[in-house]
């Protein structure tokens, strides 16, 4: 800071000090009439949410744009404001005012912050403008759920069931299209060569109208359950006993294996085939519920459905690795994994999958 001249009584210091003062307080109330004219405080519109108008914070202003100024007069040297007063000089006071207050402002906010405005509600992107609110139902109507989202475009589903049609007439689509194409979104089955694939498979276990959702083991000839279970049994006249009752003959053949208990335990019926590749045993069904949050009984009932027969193959088909021989288009390691080593009815399976594979391809 320059040294003051010593020919300055005090009085002619205050003038000094109040002169640069008030000069800093007019260059601080220009810059907050164009802030308000901004902000919209002065043009009728109210503001915005982020600039609503302070009157507390704007004395505050003119009081640090008073303290800016009288700063510029001390550096500039007072006795420039007593004996040889100019308008320039008083101009670049003001000046001072209107630019020195950020400094002025920023340094005091670390002692005395202004108290933060109230939390607005962040506003939509231009993107995903608002949506309005909707109005609460009435106390006596009841709540409307909202329309099941579609898993598939109308046109994929359109050229799903076509193909499927085409392929296996006799299959409901009223009662299959939905069930399969929701399965087929939620297992990752979302290319032609993928569902081609699994339908191939499908036709096969569960009938070429998809009926067979649930083991049949009702046998009325002994020589069909020899060739069926013969190894559960210590001769025909033994498995003879078993024909025309399917919960004791599942009890019997399915009994301490495949997570189920013994004969006894009712596990073997309880836990039979079932779905559109029939899930088999209580281990089983339990790692297919807990894939959608359910318990293995709760699992097996759903499995008799048309949505949960769909979920269960596509299930069984994605956990055993039978999608990348699908993409590979080997229809026989798909077979294979699904079947076991005599893959019965590989032809079959490999012509209702080229076929569904070409519908859908147009």
């Amino acid at each position: 800071m320059p040294e003051q001249p010593f020919s300055l009584t005090g009085s002619q210091v205050l003038v000094a000090l109040a002169v640069c003062g008030i000069m800093g307080m007019l260059g601080q109330g220009v810059r907050a009439i164009v802030g308000l004219k901004n902000a919209g405080s002065l043009n009728g519109t109210g503001g915005t949410p982020q600039s609503p108008f302070d009157a507390a914070y704007l004395a505050l202003s003119f009081m640090i744009g008073a303290i800016a100024g009288i700063l510029a007069g001390l550096v500039t040297g007072l006795d420039q404001f007593t004996t040889a007063l100019t308008l320039q000089k008083l101009l670049a006071i003001a000046a001072s005012g209107y630019v020195g207050a950020d400094f002025v402002e920023n340094s005091m906010s670390l002692v005395l912050p202004r108290s933060a405005p109230a939390p607005q509600a962040p506003s939509a992107p231009p993107s995903a403008p608002a949506l309005p609110v909707p109005s609460p139902a009435p106390a006596d109507i009841a709540p409307v759920a909202p329309p099941p989202v579609p898993t598939l475009a109308p046109a994929a589903a359109d050229r799903f069931t076509a193909a499927l049609h085409a392929v296996a007439p006799r299959v409901d689509l009223g009662k299959w299209g939905r069930p399969l194409e929701d399965a087929f979104a939620k297992f990752d089955f979302g290319t032609d060569r993928r569902q081609a694939a699994a339908i191939g498979q499908f036709l096969v276990e569960a009938g070429d109208a998809l009926s067979e959702v649930v083991e049949d083991l009702y046998y009325t000839h002994v020589e069909a359950v020899m060739r069926a279970f013969g190894p559960h049994f210590a001769s025909e006249d033994e498995a003879a006993q078993f024909l025309r009752d399917p919960r004791k003959l599942a009890n019997r053949v399915y009994a301490n294996r495949l997570g189920n208990g013994d004969e006894a335990s009712g596990d073997g019926y309880r836990y039979r085939g079932r779905g559109l590749i029939q899930l088999t045993g209580k281990d089983e069904y339990a790692d297919f519920a807990r894939s959608i949050g359910q318990t293995p009984e709760q699992a097996a009932d759903l499995c008799e459905t048309a949505e949960g027969a769909a979920l269960s193959a596509c299930w069984y088909l994605a956990t055993r690795q039978c999608l990348p021989p699908a993409d590979a288009w080997d229809i026989r390691l798909v077979t294979r994994l699904v079947n076991g080593p005599r893959m019965l009815g590989l032809a079959q399976r490999t012509a209702y999958s080229d076929a569904m594979l070409a519908r859908l391809r147009g």
